[in-house]
């Protein structure tokens, strides 16, 4: 007789309102809903274990897939600017692409090289702002 090592499985029910929300969610980070929805009680219960700060793997997976870095919290952002003061001056696609490139930094990250990507992120979002406005013309054309 051959005994199993897989966990035993038992029957639990998720409220209503929460099945279409977690279906979506387990559509976006192409997973199983069952798999989803044992990883997210899995990183609930990992992160109330965890003795300090722990993000569950799969909300990181899912910061990841909308381009979410933990810079763009408010607290976050709150303590950069008492360094960096122009930090707070900037729009949200401006802070989208700093936060972009402050993500892929690495070493460490003094206040001048935090300008620096500020400057960078600022000159990224005029480029888009000018590729809006010039894909606006194109497409007016066309109509």
């Amino acid at each position: 007789m051959k005994s199993s090592t897989a966990p035993k499985r038992i029957t639990l029910v998720l409220r209503g309102d929460l099945t279409e929300r977690a279906l979506e969610k387990a559509a976006l980070l192409q997973q199983n809903p069952n798999s989803f929805v044992n990883l997210c009680v899995e990183g609930m219960l990992d992160a109330m274990d965890s003795p300090g700060s722990y993000d569950p793997p799969v909300l990181e997976l899912y910061n990841r897939v909308k381009g979410r870095t933990f810079l763009t919290s408010k607290a976050v952002m709150t303590l950069v600017s008492a360094f960096v003061p122009e930090v707070q001056e900037i729009d949200d696609q401006e802070r989208k692409f700093l936060m972009e490139l402050v993500d892929k930094h690495e070493g460490r990250l003094t206040p001048d090289i935090f300008k620096g990507y500020c400057r960078v992120a600022k000159r990224m979002n005029i480029e888009r702002i000018a590729h809006e406005k010039e894909l606006k013309k194109l497409q007016g054309k066309n109509r």
